[in-house]
């Protein structure tokens, strides 16, 4: 006869901590059906002993049979009761709309699914400034991968026929010019046949008042002979080709310019056209004759008559050319003098004696220095100064934040989108400070940030358009005991805030409700409404009952957008169809990656938001609550602070206060885009203190390579046990997973191990090799098994490699 033995009943934690499922049973079914036997034998009847001593109650099949009906009635009981209590737990709770019920408790609403945004680039007919409308449906087709995914122009945009075909380089950068070309940014009005005279110029040099007879003489020497001088002419050439070169204006001379625009220290050059040369007036100024057999000479004095060059005139052969007001240089190998006619006149003057002829007079505005007042001078009538300075239209290097457009636009575009070496690239620009209005041929402008390729002469447009994905569409609702339900999924959008709010638009016999996140505290006549979101991401929409909130009174329409979601990301040159069609709109294309979607919140990220809610309260007062902050963000599915050096590249040159975060993929997990982080700076700014600097950046999502061999049960296939643990390892939401795991933590062997050694048929790991992150092991780590992480680093699994010993 056998006697069954119940265990001890041992009273376990309510709920233990970490634990996923909630296990209030003290035994299991087994348990349970041997306590029963237990207890059936130890039953004493009147006037005898224990009914074990006279049946053998364990070996009976009928009593037995009995027992294990109720051991099964008891265990489904237990399992209903641990059910219906583990939904009353965050961390426990399976059910979604269970989970919801508990998150609202806590204040936190489960997000919906939120639309990704992007921009699109519009190519117009020629000349044509058409609106886009709101609304308007652009469409990324669908392949055999992936469903057609459809957006829509977020707001009326009015594109502009001088932002289109616009060229793009880098800001132009002075040079000497390297051979016969001038390139200049200002159109000096020359042309083919034009003669140039070059003149280099130096600021004056300040001499200091000398001490001795020798620094006298020198000062003398400078001062009244003109060594000092500040301009010289460095020659003349002819203007030969004139072309249209991207809004600049390029000359190709008759000659060389880099011998004689060379670059030099303290110097620039002028180009002056020339409109005439003037030849001074000469004379007789000297008679040779012979006295005999002697030959000699003799000075022919004209008394009473102006020399031909004096201090602020000069006398000219024919000065019929010139006007006052016009400029003049005269230079000769000591300098040049550049200034303006005065006035000009005539005179008869002698050439000889007794023989005169008329010439012309010209006043200066300057006076001619000491060494320009000698007989070797040239003189050339010329037009107004420009600055002969030769710019190369060099490519737009990646990183680089200003740039030059071509032709230049009538407005200042707030964006750009150029074809880069990587791909088309979107950027924010502004005009930049050094641009100037005289440059009629391109603007100068800044970026926020750097393209990530380099642009040579690229074809750029600033003709973009917001979109958003999602369909909108119109309904009727119907209203019942003061609730009405929208078919979903209903697309939620992020604000400047960082709040999601419904593209939901209620309105109630055309008055529009507004909704609120509860009617309490509302009064009779206010017209709000509040919504609650289910599992499959319909909206449940509650009015008010004309105590808290006005009744609906009339005909209830919804209007909405269908989609967001992560399906909603997608690359920018898969956005290529617009659907109907724009006056003065050819074509469309993406630009970039539609950013900013997520899909609506599971249970793991449902837990983890409400948590970090209540944690946080909504404001940032310590590093904690920045990481909380930042998931409760849509989209958001791991996020670290701290203070200290910050990842390679941030842009707060890696010390401070940091903020890592990375995005939710169907995969796991990403590094958010540009926008992103500019989004998620923008919500934490509005919920902390902006006096203390915060580098918001990316986080590093790091997926490891694990090979590991296994010894395998030899009454099991190996090839089943080798894809039942390659399965474990990769599963998406097993703990080795990017999701459950936290940025900063190590993978330990261990933790792979306990991952592998559960799988039915494994008998051991033989060995394990996990390839390390951005850090290296130390031989101490090496030592543990362990594969260290940066704090703004996570570290999961990837791919998998496994064998049988």
């Amino acid at each position: 006869m056998t006697l069954p033995q119940p265990r001890d009943l041992v009273p376990r934690p309510d709920p233990a901590p970490g634990q996923s499922r909630l296990r209030r049973r003290l035994a299991d079914r087994t348990d349970f059906r041997d306590a029963v036997l237990a207890s059936l034998a130890e039953v004493t009847e009147p006037g005898g002993g224990p009914l074990g001593e006279r049946l053998d109650v364990a070996g009976d099949p009928a009593v037995v049979l009995v027992a294990e009906l109720w051991a099964r009635v008891a265990d489904s009981v237990a399992a209903y009761t641990e059910l219906a209590a583990g939904e009353r737990y965050l961390g426990t709770a399976q059910d979604w709309t269970d989970l919801r019920r508990t998150t609202d408790l806590l204040g936190h609403r489960p997000n919906q699914r939120v639309a990704a945004h992007g921009w699109i680039r519009c190519t117009t007919d020629t000349g044509a400034s058409p609106l886009v409308p709101a609304g308007t449906r652009v469409q990324a087709p669908g392949t055999s991968a992936r469903p057609a995914q459809a957006f829509e122009v977020v707001d009326d945009t009015q594109l502009r026929a001088d932002w289109a075909d616009l060229t793009v380089t880098a800001v132009p950068q002075p040079v000497s010019p390297p051979g016969s070309s001038l390139r200049l940014l200002i159109d000096p009005g020359w042309r083919p046949s034009d003669r140039l005279l070059l003149v280099a110029e130096k600021p004056a040099v300040f001499i200091p008042e000398p001490t001795d007879w020798w620094d006298w003489l020198a000062w003398f020497y400078a001062y009244y002979l003109g060594v000092a001088a500040t301009r010289a002419v460095v020659g003349t050439v002819s203007v030969t080709k004139r072309a249209d070169d991207l809004g600049a204006f390029l000359f190709t001379m008759d000659r060389s310019l880099s011998g004689l625009l060379g670059p030099a220290a303290g110097t620039t050059y002028a180009a002056y056209r020339v409109r005439a040369n003037l030849q001074i007036a000469r004379r007789l100024e000297k008679l040779s004759f012979v006295s005999g057999t002697t030959a000699s000479t003799a000075d022919v004095t004209y008394a009473g008559e102006a020399a031909a060059i004096q201090a602020s005139q000069l006398l000219v052969v024919d000065a019929s050319a010139a006007t006052p007001g016009l400029g003049i240089v005269v230079w000769n190998a000591s300098g040049a003098l550049v200034t303006t006619v005065a006035s000009v006149g005539s005179l008869d003057w002698s050439v000889a004696p007794g023989t005169k002829h008329r010439v012309g007079v010209i006043t200066l505005t300057d006076a001619l220095p000491p060494a320009l007042q000698t007989s070797d001078i040239d003189v050339a009538l010329v037009d107004d100064r420009k600055l002969a300075q030769h710019y190369e239209l060099t490519p737009l290097l990646h990183g680089a934040t200003r740039l030059r457009v071509h032709p230049r636009p009538q407005e200042v575009p707030e964006r750009i989108a150029v074809l880069t070496t990587s791909a088309w690239e979107l950027a924010t620009c502004s005009l930049d400070g050094s641009d100037t209005a005289t440059d009629v041929g391109g603007m100068l402008l800044a970026l926020t940030t750097g393209f990530t390729g380099d642009a040579v002469t690229a074809p750029a447009t600033s003709n973009l358009v917001a979109i958003q994905h999602g369909t909108t569409k119109t309904a009727p609702l119907t209203v019942a005991g003061g609730t009405a339900i929208v078919p979903g999924p209903v697309t939620g959008d992020v604000d400047a805030a960082g709040t999601v709010t419904d593209s939901l638009v209620v309105r109630v016999a055309g008055v529009r409700f507004d909704e609120v996140p509860t009617l309490y505290g509302r009064g009779p006549s206010e017209p709000v409404y509040s919504t609650k979101i289910a599992a499959d991401g319909t909206l449940v929409l509650a009015f008010g009952d004309g105590e808290h909130g006005a009744q609906p009174r009339g005909d209830v329409t919804a209007l909405w957008r269908v989609g967001g979601g992560l399906s909603g990301e997608v690359d920018g040159p898969l956005i290529d169809t617009l659907l109907g069609s724009v006056r003065g709109v050819r074509k469309i294309a993406g630009v970039g990656a539609t950013t900013g979607a997520a899909d609506q919140e599971d249970q793991l990220r449902m837990r983890r938001a409400a948590a970090a809610r209540i944690r946080a309260l909504d404001r940032a007062v310590s590093l904690g609550d920045l990481a909380d902050l930042a998931l409760t963000v849509p989209g958001t599915s791991h996020s670290a602070a701290w203070r200290g050096a910050g990842p390679p590249g941030c842009s707060c040159g890696g010390i401070g206060l940091h903020l890592a975060f990375l995005r939710t993929t169907d995969t796991g997990a990403r590094a958010p885009l540009a926008a992103e982080l500019l989004s998620m700076a923008g919500y934490l700014d509005a919920r902390r203190d902006t006096s203390v600097g915060l580098c918001v950046c990316a986080g590093v999502s790091s997926a490891l390579p694990v090979t590991a061999t296994i010894a395998t049960d030899p009454r099991r296939e190996s090839v089943a046990v080798v894809a039942a643990v390659t399965a474990a390892l990769a599963d998406r939401t097993g703990p080795l997973a990017a999701a459950p795991r936290e940025m900063g933590v190590p993978l330990d062997d261990s933790d792979v191990v306990a991952v592998i050694q559960p799988v039915t048929g494994v008998v051991g790991v033989v060995s394990l090799a996990v390839t390390p992150g951005i850090r290296t092991p130390s031989a101490g780590e090496t030592g543990i098994g362990r594969t260290p992480a940066e704090r703004y680093e996570l570290l999961s699994v990837g791919p998998v490699s496994v064998a049988a010993s």
